[in-house]
């Protein structure tokens, strides 16, 4: 009998962790919850090993967590351990900034990365008495969706994309499996087509240039920023890019066999500002149309910097085009025009708008990804309508589907 056990994630977006217990106990991604504040991170269990499907925060934002009381593999592949070890560290200075501190430390950080274990898209590796591989999810650059192939086939999706993107193609997926765990952040929501948000983008830039204005764009530092730069390309000269973005798309840049167009890419990069001390973010305002920065949610970084600085600018947007967490300071101030932290307030004048660019597959990709790998059993995770979407599943395909709560074991 195998348990899989979510311990994040369940019902929530954010600190995704889900232990699954055969004669190894193997927990798959270890995240944190940043939005809203304080950070909350999933309850620490004993395990064999851990893989972690991709760099962001809340899939891999509390993985040094588990190197506190011992040591066992961790698996991922080299572009994720190297932007995730960048966030991590980034996100221990936040939240030392903020007051809240880590439940970690840097010995923790270093202990995680040596006992890293490198492996690439369908490279197999053995935990116990599974098999294991990585299959590319097409979210961002190295991300990853997790098959266990033991007494039964366990495939979780962790965040997925089934629609190709300007910087990744679309998820890569197994013919069938026994039972899938999904995430459902847009289980119940279908997006609009990808090409009429790109054009949605391009216009309300265009439209700021003429206005002499700046569009300001909060992004994810890993995947929405380079996506976003692509889709700008031809505006890259009136870029300026800033926080973990830039770095971000460095890494990028060197591992460019996760990308569709790595020369392209590398090309962009040479024409973008990038912007690296506090002088030249004091004139980026004034010198560049297009700003691009992190934090996408607006929870930090220097997007907020820009967003306080922009108010004495007709003419001006803020572009959001990611998730934006309930309560987190993006999702607050699209819906009250006022921006809020633990340290300022104040309202915002500009024109806001949400652009539709997200790397998570919609309810019809998700039911998609249901059909082709034809699952006995469904689990939906990482979702604020986990259970609504549960019932959209077991309606679609007459199977079984749990909706679990943080903390719920189901054996299969």
């Amino acid at each position: 009998m195998t348990e899989i056990e979510v311990l994040g994630s369940g019902r929530e977006v954010g600190r995704s962790a889900i232990l699954v217990s055969g004669k190894k106990r193997v927990m798959m991604d270890f995240g944190v919850k940043i939005e809203p504040e304080p950070p909350k991170y999933p309850p620490t269990e004993k395990v064999d090993a851990a893989i972690i499907s991709h760099a962001h925060l809340d899939h891999v934002g509390a993985a040094p967590l588990l190197f506190k009381k011992g040591k066992h593999p961790i698996y991922m592949n080299d572009v994720t351990l190297e932007l995730g070890s960048m966030l991590i560290k980034d996100s221990m200075k936040v939240a030392r900034n903020e007051g809240f501190g880590t439940p970690f430390d840097k010995t923790d950080v270093k202990r995680m990365v040596k006992n890293t274990k490198i492996v690439r898209y369908n490279e197999k590796f053995n935990i116990g008495d599974f098999s294991c591989t990585l299959w590319d999810s097409g979210h961002i650059p190295g991300s990853s969706s997790i098959l266990l192939d033991g007494r039964k086939k366990i495939f979780y999706t962790a965040d997925i994309q089934s629609r190709p993107s300007n910087l990744l193609g679309a998820c890569k997926l197994p013919d069938k499996v026994d039972i899938l765990i999904t995430e459902s952040t847009y289980g119940t929501k279908n997006q609009a087509p990808r090409k009429s948000e790109e054009k949605r983008l391009l216009e309300a830039v265009e439209e700021t240039i003429e206005n002499n204005g700046v569009a300001l764009m909060p992004v994810f530092a890993v995947g929405r920023a380079q996506e976003v730069m692509l889709i700008l390309k031809e505006y890259a000269d009136k870029i300026a890019l800033d926080g973990m973005a830039k770095i971000a798309s460095e890494i990028i840049g060197e591992y460019g066999s996760y990308i569709k167009n790595p020369n392209g890419f590398r090309a962009l990069l040479k024409r973008v500002k990038f912007i690296r001390t506090n002088e030249e973010r004091a004139a980026a305002i004034k010198k560049y149309p297009i700003i691009i920065a992190s934090a996408g949610m607006l929870g930090g970084g220097p997007a907020v910097r820009y967003l306080k600085e922009m108010q004495s600018l007709k003419g001006s947007k803020v572009l959001f085009s990611g998730f934006l967490v309930e309560e987190s300071p993006g999702k607050n101030l699209i819906e009250t025009r006022v921006f809020e932290n633990s340290e300022e307030r104040f309202s915002v004048h500009a024109d806001l708008q949400q652009i539709a660019l997200s790397a998570h597959a919609d309810r019809t990709g998700l039911m998609d990804i249901i059909r082709r790998t034809r699952p006995e059993t469904v689990i939906c995770v990482h979702g604020d309508k986990c259970d609504e979407f549960a019932k959209d599943i077991e309606k679609e395909f007459n199977i079984q589907v749990f909706a679990p709560k943080n903390g719920e074991k189901i054996k299969v």
